[in-house]
């Protein structure tokens, strides 16, 4: 997506939710919710100048499983978000959650090598390998969370 703006429009207008049922579920005016996601007026002769309410944004996430928005945000600033770490571990399933960050980092590499292997990346390739990213980022992070919570049993 190419701005904020676009990112709201696809969470509301592309969502496998109607946009009747994700108004009401974040407590918002279906035509309000409409022309929100539309162009500013300063940027497009058809926008509305309606603002989403800020507010609002963590429901409609919520609401539409969506994160977008986030991501947009996220790459803007130069960071990168991922799904919060698993419920804390003991002691005995660290060996477990160290083995489970190699084997996505593994997995990562090595889909990352086949598909490189013929000297181009296809969108299909690319988003394959950012969602293994993400996923090998997430068990790494779990590992990382665990360990640091403190006595571990």
């Amino acid at each position: 997506m190419t701005t904020l703006k676009d990112c709201l429009y696809s969470t509301i207008h592309r969502n496998r939710k109607p946009l009747k049922l994700i108004a009401e579920e974040i407590g918002m005016s279906e035509n309000y919710l409409l022309r929100a996601a539309l162009p500013d007026t300063e940027e497009s002769d058809t926008g509305t100048g309606c603002r989403f309410p800020l507010k609002k944004l963590v429901p409609l996430i919520r609401e539409t499983d969506d994160f977008s928005v986030l991501d947009h945000i996220e790459q803007s600033l130069g960071r990168i978000a991922i799904k919060a770490p698993l419920a804390a571990a003991t002691n005995s399933g660290l060996p477990r959650l160290t083995m489970q960050a190699v084997k996505e980092f593994g997995e990562l590499c090595g889909d990352l090598d086949a598909s490189i292997a013929d000297g181009t990346l296809t969108d299909n390739e690319i988003a394959h390998i950012k969602a293994e990213g993400y996923e090998a980022c997430q068990a790494i992070m779990t590992l990382l969370h665990n360990i640091g919570i403190g006595k571990l049993k």
